[in-house]
């Protein structure tokens, strides 16, 4: 049986990764691995090499994705509308709903979640 763990966001280690999930992030062994739910905590990321990931993308069904803002502001595309989030701010996307991160203003915080688990072969690229 797996004992209740709390992560330490303090720690840059738990920074900017899917946090809970699957592998390759997060090993069948962690508290923290799942097949139902994935969960990344971003934090400050690197400006130039996180927005050059971005790319226009869709999860197929069942999969939604929720990004929850707790820093700074995200803007979002969805379809064709484009959507500023800020601090303290949710957006639900739901399935098969094209999306991508245009920008953001620092310090930003946010988590992603996104359930049930998506994969490559549920995230389709459109770009």
């Amino acid at each position: 049986m797996v004992k209740a763990v709390a992560l330490d966001f303090k720690d840059p280690k738990e920074w900017n990764r899917w946090i809970v999930g699957m592998p390759k992030d997060v090993p069948q062994c962690s508290p923290f691995y799942s097949e139902q739910i994935q969960i990344a905590y971003v934090n400050n990321p690197n400006r130039e090499e996180f927005l050059k990931m971005q790319v226009e993308h869709y999860h197929t069904s069942p999969i939604e994705e929720y990004f929850l803002v707790l820093q700074g502001n995200l803007k979002v595309k969805v379809s064709n509308n484009i959507i500023n989030l800020k601090s303290m701010q949710l957006l639900g996307i739901p399935p098969n709903e094209r999306h991508t991160i245009l920008d953001y203003t620092e310090p930003l915080r946010y988590f992603l979640i996104r359930a049930p688990i998506s994969t490559e072969k549920t995230k389709i690229i459109t770009e």
